[in-house]
């Protein structure tokens, strides 16, 4: 039998995966699952890079000529990046 002590209330719980005083979670698998939630959260909430923002602006731009001018420059870096990764 596992007694565990509620860390905001004080309460003892019993086997319990959440305080039955309070409502906070006890069991570990439950605090890493709220603590993943409220990670994954703060991720989805970020502001995207503003390198992001301009290669996909350049990737669909109106103009044809800056698309493949992405396109070109897109390529070689990739060639460039496996070459020195090889």
């Amino acid at each position: 039998m596992i007694e565990r002590k509620c860390t905001k209330c004080q309460t003892w719980n019993q086997e319990e995966k959440f305080c039955k005083n309070c409502g906070t979670a006890l069991a570990p698998d439950e605090i890493e699952r709220i603590e993943e939630a409220k990670r994954q959260e703060w991720r989805e909430n970020q502001p995207r890079p503003k390198l992001d923002i301009l290669l996909e602006k350049a990737k669909n731009h109106k103009n044809p000529v800056v698309r493949i001018l992405f396109y070109i420059l897109y390529s070689a870096g990739l060639i460039i990046l496996q070459s020195v990764h090889l």
